[in-house]
């Protein structure tokens, strides 16, 4: 189910239960051949945000700058596009986002499962008692 759709001409996010869109008074057409609303985000590129992360997001372009590129990566940074400096803004590839997403997983779980087992050494430690 929709949380929420986005105004093809002014790209205001809203909600389904309007009529027509705030921002431009553009009628709201939810379905068929008229249909002007954009309800599902279809990435066409991946972007780097975080400075020493290994983290890619898949994102859609919505402006190109000189030197940034405003981008959603949900329906709601239609109103507000997050800001990304071009460098770090890669062709969509399901392939390789999924491969980094499957190995993040496997590293989570791997530190995940180190820490239960540094946990349980730990609980075998008995305080020190002088004699």
């Amino acid at each position: 189910m929709m949380d929420g759709i986005v105004c093809t001409e002014c790209h205001s996010y809203l909600t389904t239960d309007l009529s027509s869109c705030p921002g431009c008074g553009t009628a709201i057409i939810l379905s068929g051949e008229a249909k002007n609303i954009i309800d599902q985000l279809q990435p066409n590129c991946l972007i780097h945000r975080y400075e020493g992360s290994d983290l890619l997001e898949p994102a859609f372009i919505i402006k190109e700058a000189k030197k940034n590129v405003k981008v959603a990566t949900k329906l709601k940074d239609y109103s507000r596009p997050i800001v990304v400096d071009k460098t770090k803004v890669y062709s969509f590839n399901q392939n390789v986002l999924s491969s980094i997403q499957a190995l993040r997983n496997e590293r989570t779980a791997t530190m995940r499962r180190y820490d239960q087992l540094i946990e349980t050494h730990w609980k075998n430690l008995k305080p020190y008692h002088q004699p």
